[in-house]
């Protein structure tokens, strides 16, 4: 019965965000579908939260919040500043703002920690190279990211261009956050972190690649 319900979950996220790719697609819709990437990112993080195993407990959810919180501010800082990734402005496509941060972007720093911390205690099992890979998957993600988020109203970099600091910056958050999971000694699991991780970078690179072909 578990298995089935991942099973149905993940062919509901492959149809929610083929949707999506359409909607954001087609000119009559874009407007429309620009502003749901919240719902979408809340979604996701809920499909996750279903299947997250052991129990939830307050040492998780304490390291939960504060990845959030420090994630936030480190966006924050970022945004306000130009210090941590560069020179950088948040469009509306992530919802509600403060200090021309949006709240949301939180969660999905704190998705992809947990994503990838998953994914990559699947392959290795030294702590090290756990956090190491996780870290570095995520800045494979942002390279991604990079490209679709200007086409979805989400941010966009001075004069177009993304700095190397940015991923100097991505890196080094990773590896803290995800040293800071490692070393709460707190085990998860989770049978939709892959297809979740997976699906979401498909969603971009398709986006990508169709606004090329479109642009050319």
């Amino acid at each position: 019965m578990a298995s089935k319900k991942v099973k149905y979950s993940v062919y509901f996220l492959i149809l929610f965000y083929f949707v999506g790719i359409n909607g954001f697609l087609l000119p009559a819709t874009h407007s429309l579908f620009s502003t749901l990437t919240p719902f979408a990112l809340l979604l996701s993080a809920a499909f996750l939260a279903v299947f997250h195993k052991p129990r939830y407990n307050l040492k998780l959810l304490t390291i939960f919040i504060l990845i959030f919180v420090l994630s936030f501010f480190a966006e924050m800082i970022g945004v306000q500043t130009g210090l941590l990734f560069g020179q950088y402005t948040y469009g509306n496509g992530l919802g509600p703002k403060i200090w021309g941060t949006p709240v949301i972007i939180g969660l999905n720093w704190l998705m992809l920690v947990y994503c990838t911390r998953i994914i990559a205690g699947y392959i290795f099992n030294p702590p090290a190279l756990i956090i190491l890979f996780a870290a570095l998957l995520m800045v494979a993600y942002d390279v991604i990211l990079e490209k679709a988020a200007p086409l979805l109203n989400m941010w966009s970099w001075e004069n177009g261009v993304v700095p190397l600091q940015n991923y100097v910056a991505w890196f080094a958050f990773a590896l803290i956050f995800q040293m800071l999971l490692s070393r709460s000694g707190i085990r998860i699991s989770n049978k939709l972190a892959l297809p979740v991780f997976v699906i979401q970078a498909l969603f971009f690179i398709i986006l990508v690649f169709f606004y090329g072909l479109t642009a050319s």
